[in-house]
């Protein structure tokens, strides 16, 4: 037994999950296989563009219906809020005083 290991360490099988995914690798092959074949035939691919257009169309539709109708419900809680803002108070960047010798690793000691 290696030095590193703990001396109440158990090893367990993993034959059970192993098989389990086989059968999802399996299971994907079999998907993929099914839906090959179903494309080859005529017909169900024109069809399958169809539906998967129409559903593309569809919501694209539902989110801009959705962010208009958030737009609509903001405007009038934004002109109920107003606008916030400081009277007589000028601002200049040459006040701005740097901060020589400090950083965030100071304000946490």
């Amino acid at each position: 037994m290696d030095k590193s290991q703990a001396t109440n360490a158990r090893k367990a099988g993993t034959g059970k999950s192993a098989i389990g995914i086989a059968v999802i690798v399996i299971m994907i092959v079999v998907i993929i296989a099914a839906i090959a074949y179903a494309l080859m035939q005529p017909g169900v691919l024109e069809s399958l563009v169809t539906v998967v257009a129409i559903i593309a169309v569809v919501a694209v539709a539902l989110i801009v219906i959705g962010y208009i109708a958030m737009a609509l419900m903001a405007l009038p809680m934004y002109a109920y809020k107003g606008e916030q803002y400081q009277e007589g108070v000028d601002y200049n960047l040459d006040d701005v005083k740097s901060v020589e010798g400090k950083d965030s690793k100071d304000e946490e000691r």
